[in-house]
């Protein structure tokens, strides 16, 4: 009896599961190939049609950025990595070498464009995840030679970022940051004179993100492009819209696979504009 009940259990769970892009391998956590962090080599493994590899990892007091590069270039989608934790909750999924994202996130802005480059599927984990399990599926009806690698990462995070206006005769100046794991908030204070300044807010690219930027003493809300008035004391708050996306790569952190996705700039110049 138990035998029957058992196999109708995973029966269930896998009619439940079969709609979904991640792959959950029950029962419990199936041991994987064991991946380096800060090893340039990384882990090489061909997976079939339709099949999946899975992999492993811990992540201590630094947060760590998982790469997976395909041998032979393909179009976005034509694998799907996912990051679950010790308990098997996926943690972020991405389909895109652009963003990746929560798995409840609406699947709305997935890239097959050309980008020009070979970069990976990326997806940052924060520091203290623990123990981290990596899921590369193949999409596609070929076998896919894919790659594997683990590296330490700069958080490059804001928490009550000291700004301050533009000196010694420069009409401008400009911030940098990024948003790099799920649910990140960067916080920044303006320091300036009592006159008023002009705050530009803006990404070097498309704004796979949805990122935006919110003054909080005037309840002011930009999109990228977007302008506002800014006096000191303000304070601002930028991060992903809904929490649901994130980028990987940005120049602040030394990434030189061709893309800067999660980057944000803001520039405050003198007057009002």
């Amino acid at each position: 009896m138990k035998k029957i009940v058992l196999s109708f259990t995973f029966a269930l769970a896998a009619m439940l599961f079969s709609g979904c892009e991640v792959v959950l391998v029950a029962p419990g956590i199936q041991p994987g190939t064991p991946v380096t962090i800060n090893n340039d080599a990384g882990v090489t493994e061909t997976i079939n049609p339709s099949a999946a590899g899975r992999y492993e990892l811990v992540v201590g007091d630094q947060p760590v950025r998982i790469d997976v590069y395909q041998e032979a270039y393909s179009p976005d989608g034509d694998l799907i990595v996912s990051v679950n934790d010790k308990d098997n909750f996926t943690y972020a999924l991405t389909y895109s070498r652009l963003f990746f994202e929560k798995p409840t996130a609406v699947a709305s802005i997935a890239s097959t464009q050309d980008i020009g480059v070979n970069p990976p599927y990326s997806i940052n984990i924060p520091a203290h995840f623990g123990k981290a399990y990596i899921m590369v599926k193949n999409q596609t009806q070929v076998s896919q030679t894919v790659t594997v690698k683990a590296f330490t990462r700069n958080t490059v995070e804001r928490s009550n970022f000291a700004i301050n206006a533009p000196s010694g005769g420069a009409a401008a100046v400009s911030y940098r940051g990024a948003i790099l794991f799920l649910d990140q908030t960067d916080t920044y204070v303006f320091h300036g004179s009592s006159e008023l300044h002009t705050l530009d807010f803006g990404v070097p690219g498309d704004n796979y993100l949805h990122l935006k930027l919110h003054i909080t003493g005037t309840d002011t809300y930009l999109n990228p492009g977007d302008t506002a008035v800014l006096a000191d004391g303000d304070s601002l708050e930028i991060y992903s819209e809904d929490g649901f996306f994130a980028g990987f790569c940005e120049s602040l952190d030394g990434c030189n696979d061709g893309l800067d996705t999660g980057e944000y700039f803001i520039t405050i110049s003198d007057g009002v504009g």
